[in-house]
């Protein structure tokens, strides 16, 4: 049993715990001081019951800080390369700043509590902020395992905080497109880059439904003449470096492509000869500008896919001003300007198509497309590389028939996108496409299609804009 001792003026509780008798503590590794012989007698007795529930704790464990355990913890950890960077910038970057001295009994709800509001405050993102604390649930949780606190102050009980209002877990509706807008962002992104390159990797990402990784990793071998092949994608550290592994979740694939598609891609593997990359000693389908031997995310989101859906170049510094991409009118939709004075000698610019959508929204935009065009749930899901759960994916299974008709129906839309396309004007400067409306002359669609101007897309687009107020004669949608 447990004891009081008496110091003085005050009394102290004992206990038995692993052949030690240690004085009850407080959560900062204190000695309390009772004031009565009894008190300190009941807080012993409690201390010792855990000791033999098995529920105790040694404080002193607890006393190890949060910056020595979370080191310790990474270099234990043996994850995918991307999981091991995102942790390594949460806790460099937002955990370590605040609780790398603090011992990890001192932790309490509280504090961390106060932590996300903090960085709510320095006006980072609601979900930014909660992955970031999920990772720190996550560390603390492991310390729980290992007998060093307690309970984990991190995890946020269920039913707390506000009530009122729109649901703060409610993120923006995410941007997509349709089958015109996909076309007409290739085709500006292939103006962008000047060269053709753009255009079929745009395409290819629209009518499949691939991930970023698993369009820069595709491999020239897994470009089938009927299908792609998801055997691998590149990731990009924080270095520089490529690596190539797994698709994300082990999604290994064979996506079945439309003709229009595979003609694409071997004619573009045709004009490019793709030639070993220096870093891997692989042939890829799609290379970087400037004889780049990979694309990089972040150059090709904020230089030529962003412009291409929204019409702006970002910001170069916090202090600048966003810009229109400037354009020459001729040829339309209108040619990008380089070089000095670009603005001041712009003619046009291009009307958003899809402001805010991001290489990933064309892969929520062909979920979109195969839900419109009423895709049975196992064959998407299969497309995309994910798992159907329940009875429907137990049960049920991809036949011939729904392969057949898919493609068929992803053939129809993108005659239909081009004819929507040429009605806006019958030539491009972009070589491939400048073909494909050729061919497509004598394909129109009957009836209504999806390019005709009442249609939303085409609301959205508008028609290039005089940056000048001398008149010009009116032009077609871009």
């Amino acid at each position: 049993m447990g004891y009081a001792e008496n110091v003085g003026d005050y009394y102290i509780g004992r206990y038995s715990a692993g052949g030690k008798w240690p004085t009850v503590k407080n959560s900062r590794g204190e000695t309390i001081r009772y004031r009565t012989k009894r008190d300190a007698s009941k807080a012993a007795n409690d201390e010792e019951a855990k000791v033999r529930s098995g529920t105790w704790h040694d404080p002193e464990r607890g006393r190890i800080t949060f910056g020595a355990w979370a080191n310790g913890w990474y270099a234990s950890q043996n994850l995918a390369l991307s999981t091991m960077q995102n942790y390594k910038h949460h806790l460099e970057e937002h955990l370590l700043p605040e609780f790398e001295d603090d011992p990890l009994a001192e932790i309490f709800g509280a504090d961390v509590d106060e932590w996300e509001r903090k960085e709510l405050a320095a006006r980072y993102s609601l979900t930014s902020v909660r992955t970031w604390r999920t990772t720190l649930s996550t560390i603390l949780a492991d310390a729980v395992v290992e007998g060093l606190i307690p309970a984990n102050p991190a995890v946020k009980r269920r039913g707390r905080g506000k009530r009122a209002g729109r649901s703060r877990r409610r993120g923006p509706e995410k941007v997509t497109t349709d089958a015109l807008g996909a076309l007409l962002i290739a085709e500006r992104a292939a103006l962008l880059a000047g060269r053709d390159e753009e255009f079929v990797a745009i395409t290819a990402m629209y009518w499949t439904g691939m991930r970023w990784g698993e369009v820069v990793g595709l491999r020239t071998e897994y470009a089938r003449p009927s299908s792609i092949r998801i055997e691998h994608q590149l990731w990009e550290a924080d270095d520089g470096a490529f690596h190539e592994l797994p698709p994300k979740d082990d999604s290994y694939r064979d996506i079945d492509a439309p003709g229009f598609l595979s003609t694409l891609i071997s004619a573009h593997l045709t004009r490019s000869n793709p030639r070993p990359c220096p870093c891997h000693g692989n042939r890829y389908v799609f290379s970087g500008r400037n004889g780049s031997a990979h694309w990089r995310r972040s150059p090709f989101g904020d230089w030529l896919f962003e412009p291409a859906t929204s019409g702006w170049f970002p910001k170069k510094r916090a202090t600048d001003e966003r810009r229109p991409v400037p354009l020459a009118s001729e040829p339309w939709p209108g040619r990008p300007l380089r070089g000095r004075n670009n603005q001041g000698r712009a003619e046009a610019c291009w009307m958003p198509i899809a402001t805010g959508l991001t290489p990933h929204g064309l892969r929520h935009s062909h979920k979109t497309l195969l839900v419109e065009m009423r895709v049975p749930e196992i064959l998407s899901h299969e497309r995309l590389g994910h798992e159907l759960d329940g009875i429907g994916g137990r049960y049920s299974h991809v036949t011939r028939t729904m392969r057949e008709e898919l493609m068929a129906s992803l053939t129809e839309r993108w005659h239909a996108a081009l004819v929507a396309r040429r009605d806006m004007h019958p030539t491009s400067p972009v070589t491939i496409l400048d073909e494909l409306l050729f061919q497509s002359s004598g394909a129109r669609t009957p009836g209504r299609s999806p390019g005709r101007p009442d249609h939303p897309t085409m609301q959205k687009t508008g028609a290039l804009h005089t940056l000048r107020s001398k008149p010009r004669p009116a032009r077609g949608v871009s």
